[in-house]
């Protein structure tokens, strides 16, 4: 079930519709079998795997809490390791071990290959799970008592299948209001829905068609058009995926929940580690909590430092695609990230100020990140190579309307509008007859330029 789907916009109204008869406990346990509705959607057999990482996670967590050795914690974070990380490698990663073992070995893998779906939304509830038990094994907080409030926390059906992703401490206080929802929170939560769907349905699926046009013919088009082609896919990952975030954070503030804003203009900054630090902002802050830090995070010498940031890099790669080219995306990311930081970092001077400083900044992390997003759509690694070479050889071949280059332009310009003007409580700002025209429009907009049917990039992962 999509958020940008006829069969969703009848589910939530009859959720609504039946929230103001359930109070406390009761209005809980709604939530948790309306979550599960959505997940079953899709697929009812995977609920299973779904109960089964709550159920693992509440009692291993539960048992870290009261373990009372060092060896006795380790042995009950292991089990979490192994049955959290254990499904997410056997459906996700499974084929892709078995591909690269036939290749070394060269056998042939075809005979080997696992018939599996990838369960949706796998890789972050996985990890949202998984990181209750990690903080009761450092003693962070306490563990939770209840099976339906931490089942809540993990199953929440707006972030379910791709996001934000949330920690416990961000959740489960939240479950202790009695307070109804308020009309502004309701306001609030119609505008954010209504600005993610345009992302999706207006931004995204329009811009797919260009991408799918030039990344599915990579030798094809000449060295403009792939520049065209990937900017496209940029803006179109960038909308699909905010647009979702944004769509999630717009029905968790109609249901009286808050969460954390997953993007903040990333598009728009000026040096590498901004980009990162505005970008997915939820599991940049998990891999940095449970992986990079434990490395030793920044506090090593250079080449130890560069070296955790790219290990890093290439996991968040991996996280996002069992395929070498994303390997390769992270492995390009963090090789980025290292040079600038440890120049940053070690180095005794600094550019003077001129005019247009952060704007030459800016135009770098475009290049930069237009290049990282062909390593990040192609279809495979081989697709990526021509890819590039069309560009830097500026090669000549099939080109694009002007148009594109001009509706490109546009969004850039809005969005860089939006930047200085929007923010969240612009509804309350504009007023009534601000608050009516800004929706109809957005409607309007919705129902003739929307281009409805895809789903969401990042259910892939």
């Amino acid at each position: 079930m999509r958020f940008n789907s006829y069969e969703f916009l009848v589910f939530f109204a009859a959720l609504l519709a039946l929230l103001p008869f359930f109070r406390g406990r009761k209005r809980h346990g709604l939530l948790l079998a309306a979550s599960y509705v959505f997940y079953g959607a899709w697929n009812v057999p995977f609920i299973g795997l779904l109960l089964f990482t709550t159920a693992l996670d509440f009692y291993c967590g539960a048992r870290l809490a009261r373990a009372a050795t060092p060896a006795t914690k380790r042995a009950w974070l292991i089990g979490s390791l192994f049955g959290n990380l254990g499904p997410l490698f056997y459906f996700k990663y499974g084929n892709f071990f078995l591909e690269n073992v036939a290749f070394v070995s060269g056998l042939d893998p075809e005979p080997f290959y696992l018939n599996v779906v990838i369960p949706l939304g796998i890789s972050f509830y996985t990890f949202e799970s998984l990181s209750y038990t990690l903080d009761m094994y450092r003693n962070k907080y306490e563990p939770c008592t209840s099976f339906l409030d931490f089942a809540l926390f993990v199953t929440f059906f707006p972030h379910l299948v791709a996001g934000p992703i949330l920690r416990t401490p961000e959740f489960l206080p939240q479950l202790k209001r009695t307070a109804p929802v308020t009309q502004p929170e309701v306001l609030r939560g119609v505008e954010l829905f209504l600005l993610g769907l345009f992302k999706k349905v207006v931004v995204a699926d329009n811009l797919a068609v260009l991408a799918d046009r030039v990344f599915e013919s990579p030798g094809a088009y000449s060295g403009a058009a792939v520049v065209a082609g990937t900017w496209a896919f940029w803006a179109q990952i960038y909308c699909d995926f905010s647009g979702y975030s944004t769509m999630a954070q717009g029905l968790a503030s109609m249901l009286g929940f808050w969460l954390p804003r997953n993007f903040d203009y990333p598009q728009l900054r000026h040096n590498p580690l901004q980009y990162r630090r505005t970008w997915h902002i939820t599991l940049g802050n998990w891999i940095t909590d449970y992986v990079y830090r434990p490395l030793g995070g920044s506090r090593v010498g250079d080449a130890r430092f560069a070296f955790n940031l790219v290990f890093t890099w290439m996991l968040l790669g991996l996280w996002h695609g069992a395929a070498w080219n994303f390997v390769l995306w992270g492995l390009y990311n963090g090789v980025i990230l290292a040079v600038y930081s440890v120049v940053m970092r070690r180095k005794r001077w600094s550019l003077p100020a001129f005019p247009g400083k952060l704007f030459c900044g800016w135009l770098l992390i475009v290049a930069s990140n237009l290049l990282s997003s062909i390593f990040f759509r192609a279809q495979s690694a081989a697709d990526a190579g021509t890819l590039l070479g069309r560009i830097f050889s500026w090669a000549p071949g099939d080109e694009v309307g002007l148009e594109w280059w001009g509706v490109l332009a546009l969004l850039l310009g809005v969005h860089a509008l939006s930047f200085w003007y929007y923010k969240e409580d612009l509804f309350q700002r504009l007023g009534w007859p601000g608050r009516i025209a800004l929706t109809t429009a957005t409607v309007l907009a919705i129902a003739c330029l929307g281009a409805g049917g895809r789903p969401f990039i990042y259910f892939q992962f």
